[in-house]
């Protein structure tokens, strides 16, 4: 009875929407905590259009494959429809890589990526669609061939020239006054959202935080994070430790998971990104079925305080080691099943500002099984994880949940009061996560019961035609 089942979770969530007292939009309030990314390389996403495609050869994974910005903005639908707020770009200026950090000329969009025009295009269909974009912007490692490398005047700007790359000396004055110009006019020429800095290495943690200062000038919000460890004023910090925590706890059952009880408000959530290995990979290593350990994965980072970082891909359970293997081109024949998943747990995060920016209290955490509350002063939930190979109980006292109330399961569709102790308990089967409403107890569960006979309805019509389309079709046969 799937469908049923689903019926029943597709109502029970409305319900979460309708009943949910702190109800926002991350466009009512411009804090990256509000915020919900998923990171993608321009070239590698969706080729909308062939009239911008020079020597593209999608069989070789180091040449242009023809993604363009009229593609992104074709799926961005997708992009939507799984909960994300943000959506992270890679650098777009002239380059002669498909990731666009071999950058050529800041002054110029890469050609292959589309026009102008094209850009400004997506910026305003996004922001129709309340989303926001993010363009990395690299502060160093360019081409040789970049235009600043290749002026003379400038020769104390370059420190060296290696492997086809540029190094720039990011302590000298005029570069750094050169940089802030060239990020500071294209957030003023482009609409964008948000910066995303990288190649950080050898720059000085003043001038990046003039830098932030710099950009954030231009509109709010205007948000600027690194996927590398800083100790300047980024709105959200990334740490190299709890990324690779999340990694190895969910690439297979059982395992440490001290990184739930690291995370807190003020980290990038994640369990993989476009430099570092796959969690598919690591979870193949392991003998486990990829789709179920990104559900748990993701799962996790969406009910817990800070900002989810997800990288494209994820939601086809996308292989890779290396950049060769990791960045392909993005395949949209997906999991329906993981989809919708990464849909009705997004939306719990999305409806609810408790589930964004609310408190959390661990209650239990061992070896994959994490039981946490998120709460605030309007409403509290109760999260699952259970990461294990087996089932598991918890008693929860009703300090922790309050008197006269019940536990609404969002997912498995149960509803838990409490025993003649007071305690809830609470039973999940292995590898499930699963977040329970706290609400007053008020006895029968109408809606509940509704949502099982409605269900049970629409079965029982879908038999009916069923039953009726087969005695027609022999009707038709006998009467040939």
């Amino acid at each position: 009875m799937k469908l049923t089942k689903w019926i029943i979770t597709g109502l029970l969530m409305s319900s979460l929407c309708l009943t949910t007292s702190q109800v926002s939009n991350a466009e009512t309030n411009n804090s990256i905590h509000n915020e919900s990314i998923y990171d993608l390389y321009v070239d590698r996403y969706f080729n909308k259009l062939g009239t911008n495609d020079y020597n593209v050869n999608p069989k070789d994974p180091n040449a242009f494959a023809g993604g363009d910005f009229l593609g992104v903005m074709e799926k961005m639908a997708h992009i939507k429809d799984m909960g994300f707020t943000t959506i992270s770009i890679g650098p777009v200026f002239a380059t002669e890589s498909y990731d666009g950090k071999r950058i050529l000329n800041f002054d110029e969009l890469e050609k292959q990526f589309g026009t102008p025009e094209e850009f400004n295009e997506l910026l305003d269909k996004s922001h129709e669609q309340d989303l926001k974009i993010m363009v990395e912007f690299p502060l160093n490692n360019y081409s040789e061939n970049h235009t600043w490398a290749t002026d003379n005047k400038k020769s104390n700007w370059i420190l060296s020239k290696e492997n086809g790359q540029t190094h720039l000396d990011l302590t000298n004055p005029e570069v750094q006054q050169a940089l802030t110009e060239t990020i500071v006019n294209f957030a003023e020429t482009y609409k964008i959202d948000g910066i995303k800095l990288s190649e950080l290495d050898g720059a000085p943690t003043s001038f990046i935080n003039d830098l932030i200062a710099a950009v954030k000038e231009i509109r709010d919000p205007m948000y600027v994070i690194a996927l590398e460890e800083s100790e300047a004023d980024f709105d959200i910090e990334y740490s190299e430790k709890l990324m690779l925590g999340f990694r190895d706890t969910f690439k297979n059952t059982d395992r440490p998971s001290e990184s739930i009880s690291l995370a807190n408000e003020n980290n990038l959530l994640m369990v993989d990104h476009l430099l570092a290995e796959r969690i598919t990979y690591h979870s193949a290593l392991e003998n486990m079925f990829p789709p179920t350990r990104i559900k748990m994965a993701i799962g996790t980072i969406l009910t817990l305080p800070g900002v989810p970082y997800m990288t494209y891909g994820t939601e086809i359970a996308m292989n890779g080691q290396n950049a060769q293997d990791s960045h392909q081109i993005m395949n949209f024949r997906v999991d329906e099943e993981l989809i919708e998943y990464l849909k009705d747990m997004a939306s719990i995060r999305t409806k609810s500002e408790t589930m964004r920016t609310g408190k959390m209290k661990l209650l239990e955490n061992k070896d994959g099984y994490a039981v946490y509350k998120r709460y605030s002063n309007e409403e509290t939930f109760i999260v699952i994880i259970n990461n294990t190979s087996e089932t598991k109980r918890i008693d929860i006292s009703s300090e922790e949940i309050g008197e006269d109330k019940e536990l609404r399961g969002l997912f498995e569709s149960d509803t838990v009061r409490a025993s003649d102790d007071g305690s809830y308990r609470l039973v999940l089967d292995r590898e499930i996560a699963e977040v329970y409403q706290v609400k007053e107890d008020k006895g029968l569960n109408s809606a509940y019961i509704a949502a099982m006979i409605i269900a049970y309805l629409l079965f029982m019509l879908f038999l009916i035609i069923v039953w009726k389309k087969g005695k027609q079709r022999r009707m038709d046969e006998e009467n040939k």
